[in-house]
């Protein structure tokens, strides 16, 4: 996704919170990613915690969360995120809705 696209406030904190580099490989060159994703989702669950900066292999090569093999890597980022929401406090049932309507 374009950071062009996404409220400038919002990308700040995203920065703040993640930092400017992939949050897997360190690479400076990154695409901001939606750990929550589906029709309708992506947007509505769109928070600094649910949106992580990814370099291009991470995001869209072979291995990265939307290539061939990337399920591992998806896997392993929405259950960070979930395991965020407990630690924040939030119920299974609260965490449930952030996540889209599953927990990993």
């Amino acid at each position: 996704m374009s950071v062009l696209r996404m409220n400038k406030k919002l990308v700040q904190a995203i920065f703040k919170e993640h930092g400017k580099d992939c949050v897997i490989c360190g690479s400076s060159n990154i695409e901001l990613h939606h750990i929550i994703k589906g029709r309708g989702k992506r947007t509505k669950h769109e928070n600094k915690h649910s949106v992580v900066p990814l370099c291009y292999y991470h995001h869209r090569g072979t291995r990265g969360v939307h290539g061939r093999d990337g399920r591992k890597l998806d896997l392993h980022l929405k259950r960070q995120l979930q395991e965020k929401y407990f630690d924040m406090g939030y119920t299974e049932e609260q965490t449930r809705e952030l996540m889209g309507g599953k927990l990993y």
